[in-house]
């Protein structure tokens, strides 16, 4: 190596090139690592996501089913009220009916006397 100001002899531009050579092989066996290790976390990564679509997924369902029969079980309910009504309606209209006819008849005897 150079310790002075005086120029670089050959045997001084041969050991810097092989000391480069050296950083250029050691960095490549650890961008080699780095490489592997980054895989490695990717593989991870895309694993865990994975996992947490499907939980999350499956979650949504769940809420979505929750959800689904309590609209369901206000919706048996609602129709229920509708055909108890009509129901009662359908009573009612009979009930009327049958004391028109009535009424009428105690109509006749009372004014046909």
């Amino acid at each position: 190596m150079v310790k002075n100001n005086s120029p670089a002899t050959k045997d001084d531009v041969s050991a810097v090139k092989k000391d480069l050579a050296k950083v250029k092989k050691n960095l490549k066996g650890e961008i080699k690592k780095l490489d592997a290790k980054i895989d490695g976390v990717e593989r991870s990564l895309s694993a865990e996501i994975k996992i947490t679509a499907q939980e999350t997924k499956e979650d949504l369902k769940k809420e979505m089913s929750k959800n689904t029969s309590k609209i369901l079980n206000t919706f048996d309910k609602f129709l229920k009220e509708i055909v108890d009504s009509r129901e009662e309606r359908i009573v009612v209209s009979e009930k009327l009916s049958n004391h028109e006819d009535r009424i009428e008849k105690v109509e006749k005897h009372v004014f046909a006397v």
